[in-house]
């Protein structure tokens, strides 16, 4: 049996939970968008010589999908037709390719003279476009337009998309298939667990601390439990836990009042010094103790023979006396 090394120092690893619901925390930053809030912590992590460093693993999470794939940042199309240019406003809310076409078109009624023709082909996934008035052109201003990627327009483009107008009202495809995808990936990100973790969007380090796929259809909810991943602390110290949850683009999240829930596991890694009087189990001690609790055979036998000798002189009975031997005892 071997004994742990004594009067030396290892690095341990202390393990705790930390439960977040959203529910309780304590500042709102954004409101009922439930994506920017903070917990008052009182010394989750102390600053002390002996850290080493800190570190985080999401255990499990519950996202709810209660987030839209129209939303407010992404439902305006700045239009030009003719001497007019307005926004046609999408209301927020989920659609499909089919449900969109329609809520454009209704939209677009109302500001311009005529309705367009605004379709969906799926045989190319794409939308096309053309005005309902004829040899009229209709061009997205794309430096006030939100609605880029459901569209089919590339967001990083620049100028206007121009769909000629012609006498047959043949519609003018899109550059890029639609997109109603909505929000694929959610970023938990957090100042005070930032680490060395990077991001594509900055090309940099940033707050991001881990990523979760959204698995979930409308209104439902994403559950996830880790594999186990850790991400490195740079904090010693950490009062106050902030968390911002961001879609794959970098956006906050409006989860329009709804809940969430993370468990993290929250890794100190310290050093410590062992030694043989700091309740340590000492090996070497507990093996010459069970040594001590097997006796020698020739012990065994001596402590046999006297338990049997114990055992006669109880059991032997008293000698029996006739009448002249009380006779004698009496006299």
């Amino acid at each position: 049996m071997t004994s742990l090394p004594m009067n030396e120092e290892h690095v341990i690893t202390e393990s705790r939970l930390i439960s977040l619901n959203s529910k309780f925390a304590s500042e709102y930053l954004n409101g009922d968008k439930n994506s920017s809030v903070s917990f008052d912590f009182n010394g989750i992590a102390r600053k002390d010589a002996r850290v080493l460093y800190h570190s985080i693993a999401i255990q499990s999470a519950e996202i709810p999908a209660s987030y839209y794939i129209v939303n407010t940042t992404n439902n305006v199309i700045n239009i030009t037709e003719g001497i007019l240019t307005t926004n046609v406003t999408i209301p927020v809310g989920n659609y499909n390719a089919d449900t969109f076409a329609t809520a454009f078109i209704v939209q677009y009624d109302i500001l311009f003279p005529a309705a367009p023709n605004f379709a969906f082909d799926p045989i190319t996934g794409k939308f096309g476009l053309v005005s309902g008035t004829v040899n009229s052109n209709i061009t997205i201003n794309l430096a006030t337009t939100t609605a880029q990627v459901i569209l089919g327009i590339d967001p990083k483009a620049v100028g206007t998309v121009v769909f000629t107008g012609n006498a047959t009202n043949t519609r003018t495809p899109f550059p890029r298939l639609a997109n109603f995808l909505g929000i694929t990936e959610v970023k938990i990100c957090s100042n005070a667990l930032a680490g060395d973790n990077y991001d594509s969007v900055s090309l940099n380090t940033s707050t991001l601390v881990d990523t979760v796929s959204t698995t979930a259809t409308a209104f439902g909810l994403t559950i996830y439990n880790s594999l186990g991943r850790e991400s490195f602390i740079k904090a010693k110290r950490i009062d106050e836990l902030d968390i911002q949850l961001l879609d794959q683009d970098d956006k906050v999240i409006d989860f329009n009042g709804i809940h969430w829930n993370f468990t993290f596991i929250f890794n100190t890694h310290r050093r410590k010094f062992f030694s043989n009087d700091d309740g340590i189990i000492n090996f070497e001690k507990m093996e010459k103790f069970e040594e001590a609790k097997v006796k020698p055979e020739p012990l065994k036998e001596e402590i046999q023979t006297l338990q049997l000798e114990n055992v006669k002189e109880e059991i032997e009975p008293e000698p029996e006396y006739d009448d002249f031997d009380d006779d004698v005892l009496l006299n």
